[in-house]
């Protein structure tokens, strides 16, 4: 079986996501990445979601 094509318009591209990380303040920024690693590294421990 063939692929069908069905158009002939090429994909859009989208727009490049805005650059939030630069809009926040070096403080801000820092602190939120320690956050946010502290909670990856947590979501990795046993327990955390039950698979004690």
């Amino acid at each position: 079986m063939q692929p069908v094509q069905l158009s002939l318009l090429p994909d859009p591209v989208p727009a490049p996501p805005p650059d939030l990380l630069a809009r926040v303040p070096g403080l801000q920024a820092a602190a939120a990445i320690t956050l946010l690693g502290g909670l990856i590294a947590r979501a990795g421990q046993p327990g955390v979601r039950g698979d004690e």
